[in-house]
């Protein structure tokens, strides 16, 4: 069973229910974690599904069963896990139960090293989980302040009088996005948070942004573990990681990061300052340390910023825009964004040598086919003129995913 786990740099993964999101699988991760961590303290929250205390309970077991200090974080933004890592001397990792912007029927498990980072040395713990090893001492407790080290780290940003929309997506940043906008001097509209376990992702947050700002400024829309933000004003409509990237980078002239699914109407914006890379914010981050870029992100909401949070996060992002307009309207303005069309396809495979590709190049369209890296999609991203009847050509000539067994 363990040969079947892909345990990548957001973690591992998958349907609730399946090895190795099930009880089993848990708890061979948390020995595997117990392990690598040689009986040290780990510190551990989860996102809202229904699947979660139970993760949490088997991944927790067996961390103890290996020695592990285990400090529950309780329901928290993947970002605060990072924070609170980063912010204990004796913690040596976290772990985030989430499936982020995935349905409630998925969930997953993500870990960061000592600086709160996502993980990227893999080999070790890896290694640990083909070979866990008990320890006695292991122990498990409530953290005394789980948010408290994620709330020190947001900006001071004066936010009084100003009525903001939270759409928290009945996610982990229900309670927690709330209570660091009205620490801020915020009035706080909430909606997209009261998760009951199934909701999560349902038709609100990121995924699905509000058109009604009821009343309000504008709109901080968060994922399933808040580490994504998509913001909409009355004046623009919605804001995606693209307008987030070009209202931060105002203010500077180092590079910008995104990545090979971002408008081609910003790249033309930025000129040389644009630099692409692959999709996932662990190659946006891997770029950024190569060209000395302090921002980067992915049209999802994703962004990065080498003085933000130790992994993204949608509040923080939230801020730093806020930052940049003071008590004026959000300066999204000064960039044309080029006709884009998106494509999320079950049931069909990548294959690079249909022909539609290479009249799509001829028509001077800009096309992205890959396979998801979180969900069993293949996606299809055409930019240009007359985008969506070649984005409808290349999904027709895909051919049908083979079925196992």
């Amino acid at each position: 069973m363990t040969a079947s786990i892909r345990f990548g740099t957001d973690g591992v993964r998958g349907l609730v229910g399946h090895w190795p999101i099930d009880a089993a699988g848990a708890d061979h991760i948390g020995r595997g974690i117990g392990s690598w961590s040689q009986g040290r303290r780990v510190l551990i929250g989860r996102d809202t599904r229904e699947s979660g205390p139970m993760l949490q309970a088997h991944l927790t077991s067996g961390m103890v069963a290996c020695g592990s200090e285990v400090l529950d974080l309780g329901v928290l933004p993947t970002a605060a896990v990072s924070a609170a890592v980063a912010a204990d001397p004796e913690a040596v990792a976290g772990v985030m139960i989430t499936a982020s912007h995935n349905p409630a029927h998925d969930n997953g498990i993500k870990v960061v090293g000592s600086n709160g980072e996502k993980l990227t040395n893999l080999p070790p713990l890896l290694a640990a989980m083909d070979a866990p090893q008990e320890r006695s001492g292991g122990l498990s407790r409530p953290h005394p302040s789980p948010l408290a080290p994620w709330l020190d780290r947001l900006p001071k940003v004066d936010l009084t009088g100003r009525r903001i929309l939270l759409d928290a997506a009945h996610g982990a940043g229900s309670e927690a996005g709330r209570i660091a906008l009205e620490a801020l001097g915020a009035e706080v509209v909430c909606i997209g948070a009261s998760p009951d376990g199934h909701n999560i992702n349902d038709g609100v947050g990121a995924m699905s942004p509000p058109t009604n700002l009821r009343g309000c400024e504008f709109a901080i829309c968060l994922d399933g573990d808040a580490d994504r933000l998509v913001m909409v004003d009355p004046s623009h409509g919605v804001l995606d990681g693209d307008d987030l990237l070009w209202m931060l980078c105002q203010r500077t002239q180092h590079p910008v990061v995104g990545t090979v699914m971002s408008n081609g109407g910003l790249s033309e914006a930025l000129g040389d300052r644009f630099v692409r890379t692959g999709v996932g914010d662990a190659k946006v981050h891997a770029e950024m340390m190569r060209v000395g870029a302090p921002i980067g992100g992915e049209p999802s909401g994703h962004i990065i910023l080498t003085d933000g949070m130790p992994t993204s996060c949608g509040i923080d992002t939230a801020l730093r825009v806020l930052a940049t307009c003071g008590d004026g309207p959000l300066p999204a303005h000064g960039w044309t964004r080029r006709p884009q069309v998106m494509r999320n396809i079950r049931g069909k495979a990548v294959d690079h040598s249909i022909i539609e590709l290479e009249q799509a190049k001829q028509r001077g369209l800009r096309v992205v086919l890959r396979a998801s890296g979180t969900e069993p999609l293949v996606r299809v991203m055409v930019e240009g003129d007359a985008a969506e009847e070649m984005a409808d050509a290349i999904v027709n000539a895909l051919p049908d995913r083979p079925t196992s067994g």
